[in-house]
């Protein structure tokens, strides 16, 4: 993460350093389009598209967490694990307890299938489809 944080420093900065480049070879011919300013413009251009570039990588990086911390989360929250302040801060939406009482049942029925041997041929008894039991804040936009 951190070298991620440092590329779009340094991204941002050749940004701004192109920026000011082309401001200056603008000023420099008078307002006027030439060669000078078209080298400045398309380098600007250049390290306009590069910044973009490292900050859509570092949201990637960061929505990656946020999916993989979100669940876990959750889980601490429904088992009354985590902080009560903590949980108050991130204004966690509720959830649905049969669903999650499903999705719950459909694990463990799993698991006693492969514990069994079975290596799930059979279908978990009471399946539910997975979008059943799903939290209701999956697989909706948000």
């Amino acid at each position: 993460m951190e070298s991620t944080v440092d590329a779009m420093s340094n991204a941002y900065d050749d940004f701004v350093a192109a920026a000011a480049g082309f401001i200056e070879a603008k000023e420099a011919a008078g307002g006027r389009r030439t060669a000078a300013t078209e080298v400045a413009l398309e380098n600007f251009k250049n390290r306009w598209e590069v910044f973009k570039v490292t900050c859509d990588r570092a949201e990637e990086i960061v929505e990656e967490a946020r999916r993989r911390i979100a669940p876990e989360y959750v889980v601490d929250v429904a088992g009354g694990m985590a902080p009560t302040a903590a949980v108050e801060a991130a204004r966690v939406p509720p959830f649905s307890v049969p669903q999650l009482e499903q999705a719950l049942h459909v694990v463990h029925s799993m698991a006693a299938d492969l514990r069994q041997g079975s290596g799930g041929g059979a279908a978990p008894t009471a399946a539910v489809p997975p979008s059943d039991a799903a939290p209701p804040s999956e697989g909706k936009d948000q």
